[in-house]
């Protein structure tokens, strides 16, 4: 490999070096000195004149179509809004850029050029209204919307047109105020950039807009100040832009993190319903093939005693025939929690199979048939509450590792021996 990549390097280097040698040995003649003294009568480019209005027009509809991929992508119905926003603050900014040689027509656009720029306002209102998941709504907006444009569209022709003037950046800050405050909120209850960088850029435009008011009460501070307050609108409406597509970002990640989260925990319940029987909610034979070699190591490692307890119904399949399997499940349920309460979190209940259960102890052999016995007397106890035949008990086997077993398997072997044991005895008894 470093062979092959250092007679490439020398080849690179002959070819640049003949380049080079190429390009220092040429001389120029003189038609190349006579070109590069025509190019000093080049002219300069003439300027451009740029209406700020529109320049900030387009910046609108760039925001709007950024939004309208981020739509592909989110499909939420607050971006809906925000994409028809900042439409509408682009048409608004083109009409407001245009000149018009009719006072009444252009009374009518300038009108509706306010009127654009309410509406937009309400959008934005709207945004923060439906994130981050609720739907598009369109009855209230559309009546209201038609009651301002009765108003813009009409009280040109009846007032005076500074009053129609001073009325639409006075809505714009009423509404531009009230997001403000709903984006705030947003942003104390979800902790997010975008929400606080929308939410404060729409406090500027309130105070840009009720600037913008003050200004046509008082047209002696003269269109300078109409400038500047376009440009303040220019530099704060890229804040919310960015604030918005930061929103989107952020929200699609929120949404993330709780997929995966409901993923994790639905792989964790099915993880649990592969480990446990359905019927009594104890452990089934699977989980003790998953931690049978892990008890024996931790026994093994730290001398942690083990005690197996086997425990079977007496008379079970006599009671399934008898009464039915009904009654059956209703005592296998009542042992399974019987069983479950009866031991500590460390220990384990197994459904063995049928009517038998395997206990896992934590504790010596000694512990363990004292709490065989206790076990016994609870599952009596239940058995005339539950008004069931003398004869159902528990039979019951203890054996512990390291003791006459030496693994886990012989312990449970043991035991299961000295459970038939005891059932045996139990229906040597009068009355079983």
């Amino acid at each position: 490999m470093y062979p092959r990549a250092c007679r490439n390097a020398a080849t690179l280097f002959i070819v640049l070096w003949t380049l080079n040698a190429s390009v220092v040995s040429a001389q120029p003649g003189p038609d190349l000195f006579e070109n590069l003294e025509s190019l000093q009568s080049i002219p300069a480019p003439a300027p451009m004149l740029v209406s700020p209005r529109l320049f900030a027009a387009y910046g609108a509809l760039i925001a709007a179509s950024m939004l309208s991929i981020l739509y592909l992508y989110r499909g939420r119905a607050f971006i809906v809004y925000w994409i028809g926003s900042w439409l509408l603050i682009a048409a608004s900014l083109m009409l407001l850029g245009q000149g018009y040689p009719d006072v009444r027509f252009g009374s009518v656009m300038l009108g509706l050029a306010h009127l654009l720029g309410v509406w937009s306002a309400g959008l934005t209102l709207l945004g923060a209204e439906a994130f981050p998941d609720a739907p598009l709504r369109w009855n209230a907006p559309v009546r209201v919307a038609a009651i301002t444009a009765v108003w813009f569209l009409a009280s040109p022709f009846l007032l005076p047109l500074r009053f129609v003037l001073m009325t639409g950046p006075a809505a714009a800050a009423i509404l531009f105020g009230w997001s403000a405050l709903r984006y705030l909120r947003l942003t104390a209850r979800t902790r997010s950039i975008g929400t606080a960088l929308i939410g404060a850029g729409l406090a500027l435009m309130t105070a840009s807009n009720a600037a913008a008011a003050g200004v046509v009460l008082n047209l002696d501070w003269g269109t300078e100040t109409f400038n500047h307050l376009l440009g303040f609108n220019i530099v704060i409406n890229m804040f919310v832009a960015l604030g918005m597509h930061v929103l989107v970002f952020e929200d699609m990640t929120a949404e993330l993190r709780r997929t995966n989260r409901s993923l994790a925990a639905a792989n964790q319940e099915v993880q649990r319903l592969a480990i446990t029987d359905p019927l009594t909610g104890c452990h089934n034979r699977r989980f003790f093939d998953e931690i049978e070699r892990r008890e024996m190591q931790r026994h093994r490692r730290y001398g942690a005693p083990i005690s197996v307890v086997f425990v079977d119904v007496n008379h079970f399949k006599r009671l399934n025939d008898t009464r039915g399997h009904d009654v059956g499940d209703q005592i296998l349920r009542m042992l399974g929690t019987l069983l479950r309460t009866q031991v500590r979190e460390s220990d384990f209940v197994i459904r063995w199979g049928g009517d038998e259960f395997l206990l896992l102890l934590t504790c010596g052999v000694d512990e363990a048939e004292r709490k065989a016995e206790e076990l016994k007397l609870a599952f009596e106890r239940q058995r005339e509450e539950a008004n069931l035949p003398v004869g159902v008990g528990l039979s019951v086997g203890v054996a512990a590792v390291p003791g006459e077993a030496g693994t886990l398997t012989d312990a449970i072997r043991i035991a299961d021996g000295l459970m038939y044991r005891n059932k045996l005895d139990n229906k040597a008894q009068p009355g079983s």
